[in-house]
């Protein structure tokens, strides 16, 4: 008999929706654990809690009692792969390779279970769809948000400048302008108008007294977020769509809101835009940890000007490694596809992610059709409510009519917003699935024609470990495609990259 441990988990959305009962989960749990022969060590719990992260205390507690080898743990034991994660990347980056360096079978009661590249790829497609559904249901509880953007109230922390009171009868405070700290947010937009970089800016505004809540410096990056912030206007985003009618007052001026953005993108800046680098909040500092940032140089020469891309270490945790940490994108580029080319997948595992795929896809649309027409239906009743009482005729002092226009018109706008949600996360799911389907064709071709997000999006996906230490790249990648790895290379070792470049253990 092989030892083991039980986790259940539910959040109150389950349990009321579906009965996932904790009491349920349990017994479950273990009467498959008596079938297939397993003692189950201790069990562990976590009531009313999401799986969108790994920060749950009974989680924690699991990973760092499988982690012990005293404990001999030889299996965890689940109700349903959800329950245990509802995020791609965590179970790929984090939970996968943990449970592979100890040794450890992630078991389910309901889902399939085994070894093998097959069940891999059918445990990533379910991870992909428990993801769209937690996305989903997280779009469906966002009434409260919805409803101060329909009526024009900021739905976000107070930017740096503002203050939220209460308003008496409201369930939503007001933002209004904090005119002590309005003063250093007007002061930075004018000191970036006459030329000041980031960092003087920054300086600047410290000796003139600018402090966080417990006192202390600003760092940088918070003066360059308020530089780029649209909500001093009096304006905001919501799910991409600008939202112009808002119930604050502007702190700036459009023109010169408009003039400093003008002033900070300008094409002389060698430090381009996040989307140019692929390999952004993807390759670390192997001495520090710290995540390397792209950046450009251009070299200029009597006959050309060239432009190369190199990434370094940011130095963002106080260490010496940012000098020695410069490489090019190249190199990067030359290793990271060495490994691609090794990673082919079979035609029988092709085969069923595609059919995983389109069942994930029937069941997307047909629950988006369903919630699509649910809307449209209110929204048409609302429209034709509101023309019946304009046409009819209605006393504008009749306060409770008057609440009551005041209200549809509100719900009217939230059902939009949540329209427009729907239509972002449906389009969201597409561009994944073509993305993980061209992977899955030719991963290597996949990576060389994606767009930086795309690349970014691929190095994520099939790297647990990549990291620089100023001679070597290092590149591990997640379990499943080790496996996929090993497959291809019918368990022979991959050779040696080069001097620069580590192939994983």
């Amino acid at each position: 008999m092989e030892n083991a441990v039980s986790y259940v988990r539910v959040s109150s959305d389950d349990q009321a929706k579906h009965g996932f009962s904790i009491d349920q989960q349990i017994a479950n749990n273990m009467q498959f654990a008596v079938q297939n022969d397993y003692a189950i060590l201790q069990t562990f719990k976590d009531e009313g809690r999401s799986a969108k992260n790994l920060e749950r205390p009974g989680l924690q507690d699991m990973l760092k009692f499988c982690a012990d080898k005293k404990n001999n743990v030889e299996a965890v034991i689940v109700w349903k792969l959800d329950r245990i994660s509802r995020s791609v990347g965590d179970y790929t980056a984090t939970l996968s390779p943990f449970f592979a360096q100890n040794n450890i079978q992630l078991l389910t009661v309901t889902d399939i279970n085994g070894e093998g590249l097959d069940v891999e790829m059918m445990r990533q497609i379910s991870m992909v769809f428990a993801e769209r559904e937690r996305k989903m249901t997280a779009l469906r509880t966002k009434e409260g948000i919805r409803g101060k953007v329909a009526l024009g109230q900021f739905p976000y922390h107070a930017p740096i400048g503002y203050e939220n009171i209460e308003i008496k009868g409201s369930k939503y405070k007001k933002m209004v302008i904090d005119e002590e700290n309005a003063f250093f947010v007007r002061q930075a937009y004018n000191m970036c108008l006459q030329g000041d970089s980031l960092t003087t800016i920054t300086n600047k505004l410290y000796k003139m007294g600018f402090r966080n809540k417990h006192g202390n410096r600003h760092p940088k990056s918070s003066v360059e977020y308020m530089l780029h912030n649209i909500a001093y206007i009096g304006k905001f985003y919501y799910d991409d769509v600008l939202v112009e009618d808002t119930d604050y007052p502007p702190l700036i001026s459009e023109a010169t809101y408009y003039a400093v953005q003008e002033k900070l993108n300008t094409p002389s800046k060698t430090r381009q835009l996040h989307t140019k680098f692929p390999y952004n909040e993807c390759m670390t500092c192997a001495k520090c940890g710290c995540y390397l940032t792209g950046e450009l140089k251009v070299k200029k020469s009597k006959k050309s000007t060239r432009e190369y891309i190199y990434y370094h270490c940011t130095g963002n945790r106080g260490g010496d490694c940012k000098k020695g940490s410069y490489i090019r994108q190249e190199l990067i580029d030359e290793a990271f596809t060495s490994v691609l080319k090794q990673i082919t997948i079979p035609e029988n595992v092709h085969q069923l992610v595609i059919d995983g795929l389109k069942e994930v896809h029937k069941e997307h649309t047909k629950d988006y059709e369903m919630q699509k027409k649910s809307i449209r239906k209110r929204i048409d009743k609302i429209d034709k409510t509101l023309k019946s009482v304009f046409e009819n005729g209605f006393n504008k002092h009749d306060e409770t009519m008057m609440k009551n226009i005041e209200d549809w018109e509100v719900e009217r706008k939230t059902l939009v917003l949540e329209e427009q949600e729907m239509l972002k996360a449906t389009k969201t799911f597409f561009v994944q699935s073509n993305l993980l389907l061209n992977f899955c064709k030719d991963c290597h071709s996949a990576f060389l024609k994606g767009n930086a997000e795309q690349k970014r999006k691929i190095v994520k996906m099939v790297c647990s470990n990549f990291s620089y230490d100023g001679s070597n790249i290092v590149i591990e990648p997640n379990p499943i495609f080790k496996a996929v790895i090993k497959n291809s290379m019918h368990n022979k070792k991959l050779p040696r990259l080069d001097s620069n470049q580590q192939p994983f253990d």
